[in-house]
C-alpha cells in the first residue's frame, strides 16, 4: 500500500491531497497543467521535501513532517518514469537499463523484463539510434531493473504519437499484471487515465475535487468544474427537461439523436452542423431558446442539417451551478 498525505505549498495554491494506492493497484491523479500533479509525485519521489504530511510505502514511513522524517529519494525503492526517457546517450540499451542496478550489469530479472520490453535484438544499440517509443521502454526498463515496490508516472507517453502511446499503454497494463506494479501515475489525458487506472482523482488547483472508478467519473461528474474536465460541453438549465433546479451537464456522447426515453429526457433541436470527428460524426444542435449543445454519431447527418430532430439525453447529471 502506498500511502500519501500531503499539504504542499506551491504558487498560487497549496496542494492537499489524501491518496491510498493498494498493492498491485493504479492510482491515477488526473486533471489540466498546473494543477499540482507533478507535485504529488516529486514529493512522494523524495525529491522535494514534505511540508507537512505522512509518506508510507508497505509499512515503511518515507516521509513524515511531526518526526521530521525525510528519507533520501535514492532509498525510497520507487521507480521514475518522465514523458522524456532521460536516457545516458554514451551508453548503450543494456548499460542504460543495467545502470539502476549495483553491479551494473543485467540480472536474470532484468533481462526478463528485456524480453517483456521486447529489446533484446537492441541491447548493444545506441540509444540514439532508437525511435521514441523504443526509447520509453528503455527508460522504463531502466526504471523497473531495480524492483521498486512502487513506480511512479509522470506523463509518461505524452510525448509520443498516437499509435506508440497506445502501444505502451497496453505494454504497461501487461508488466502490471505480470509483475504485480504498484502504480502512481498523472496525466492530463482522460482516455489514458480511464485506460492505466483503477482509480482516478480529479486534481485542480491542488484540491482533489473527486475520487471515482474509470466509468463513473464521466457518467457521475460531482460538479460542473468536473465535468468541464471529463469531457462535458454544455451546461443547460434543468428545468428545460423537467428535471428541476440546477443544471444539466450534457457529453456529447451521452447526447444521442432520435428518441429514447427509456435512456433519458428526449427535446427537440435544429441540426446546425455535421463534421467528422476523429472516427464519428460530431453534430451541433441549437434549442428553440437558443441554447446549443452536440451529439455524437457513428453515421453522419448532413442530410438533416437545417431540420428539426429528436434527441436524448443518457441520463444526465443534474448539478448545482
Amino acid at each position: 500500500m502506498l500511502s500519501i498525505r500531503i499539504e504542499q505549498p506551491r504558487r498560487p495554491f497549496t496542494v492537499r491531497a489524501h491518496i491510498e494506492v493498494p498493492e498491485g493497484r493504479t492510482y491515477c491523479v488526473f486533471g489540466p497543467s498546473g494543477a499540482g500533479k507533478s507535485t504529488i509525485l516529486s514529493v512522494t519521489a523524495g525529491f522535494q521535501t514534505l511540508h507537512k504530511g505522512h509518506i508510507a510505502l508497505n509499512g515503511t514511513v518515507l516521509a513524515d513532517h511531526t518526526a521530521r522524517l525525510h528519507l533520501p529519494a535514492w532509498r525510497r525503492q520507487l521507480g521514475y518514469l518522465t514523458q522524456s526517457p532521460l536516457l545516458f546517450p554514451h551508453l548503450d540499451v543494456q548499460s542504460n537499463i543495467a545502470y539502476a542496478l549495483p553491479n551494473k550489469r543485467l540480472d536474470d530479472y532484468s533481462r526478463n523484463l528485456v524480453k517483456a520490453l521486447e529489446l533484446q535484438d537492441y541491447l548493444f544499440a545506441g540509444v540514439n539510434t532508437l525511435s521514441g517509443g523504443q526509447k520509453q521502454r528503455v527508460a522504463l526498463g531502466r526504471a523497473l531493473a531495480a524492483r521498486p515496490r512502487a513506480l511512479l508516472l509522470d506523463e509518461p507517453f505524452s510525448a509520443l504519437d498516437h499509435p506508440a502511446r497506445l502501444e505502451m499503454q497496453g505494454l504497461l497494463l501487461s508488466l502490471q499484471k505480470e509483475y504485480r506494479l504498484t502504480m502512481l501515475l498523472v496525466t492530463h489525458q482522460l482516455a489514458e487515465a480511464q485506460r492505466l487506472a483503477d482509480t482516478l482523482g480529479v486534481l485542480d488547483e491542488g484540491e482533489i475535487l473527486q475520487e471515482a472508478g474509470p466509468a463513473e467519473l464521466v457518467v457521475s461528474p460531482v460538479s460542473v468544474k468536473v465535468a468541464l474536465l471529463a469531457g462535458y460541453r454544455a451546461f443547460l438549465p434543468a428545468a428545460l427537461f423537467g428535471l428541476g433546479g440546477g443544471v444539466v451537464a450534457l457529453h456529447p456522447d451521452r447526447v444521442h439523436l432520435g428518441s429514447h426515453p427509456a435512456l433519458g429526457p428526449v427535446g427537440r433541436a435544429l441540426v446546425e452542423s455535421c463534421y467528422p470527428h476523429e472516427g464519428r460524426w460530431l453534430i451541433g444542435l441549437r434549442l428553440a431558446q437558443g441554447q446549443t449543445l452536440e451529439a455524437t454519431a457513428n453515421l453522419p447527418a448532413k442530410s438533416q442539417v437545417g431540420r428539426e430532430v429528436s434527441f436524448t439525453l443518457q441520463n444526465p447529471p443534474v448539478l448545482s451551478e
